[in-house]
């Protein structure tokens, strides 16, 4: 009984995390604290991740450590990690989050309202930190998943990971 329920839970959390996907993100341009510019048409032909985030929590700090060492393995073969930060800070405040915190991954300054735009979800709606979006090579959200899905982030590494391969080839 207890192994169906542990089923049952993953199922409704794969579901939850698909909800409202495939839709396409919406485009955007930004330059991140060390000069490096991204943007939504950039990232056509790649898979990536969109991580909203703020600089402060120490979850999205958490999650920068585990997810920068599988960026670095996968984008040499087409993806990419994009970091905005929603919190009020500054390009020294990105760098130091990304010292800190060992993310090689672009870092840009963003805004809650350019999150709703750019992922559809309504500005009305509480999300929490960290916010990723995963999208494919045609810049489609695929998958999706915040910070209050404890079980999916206790093991983020692996789930990330597995996200992501599901958008590669």
């Amino acid at each position: 009984m207890p192994h169906r329920l542990i089923c049952a839970g993953a199922a409704l959390a794969l579901v939850g995390a698909l909800w409202g996907a495939p839709r396409p993100a919406q485009p955007f341009e930004a330059v991140s604290y060390d000069g490096r510019t991204v943007s939504l048409d950039a990232l056509k032909g790649k898979a990536a991740v969109l991580m909203f985030f703020s600089t402060d929590c120490p979850h999205c700090q958490r999650t920068a450590l585990r997810i920068d060492p599988i960026y670095r393995s996968l984008r040499e073969r087409g993806f990419e990690v994009i970091g905005l930060s929603l919190n009020s800070t500054d390009n020294a405040g990105l760098r130091e989050f990304a010292n800190r915190f060992q993310a090689s991954f672009p870092l840009t300054l963003s805004s809650r309202s350019e999150f709703s735009r750019i992922s559809g979800v309504s500005v009305m709606t509480r999300i929490y930190y960290p916010y990723l979006l995963f999208l494919d090579r045609d810049g489609m959200i695929q998958e999706e998943h915040q910070g209050s899905e404890q079980a999916w982030f206790d093991r983020v590494d692996v789930n990330f990971l597995q996200a992501v391969e599901r958008l590669m080839p």
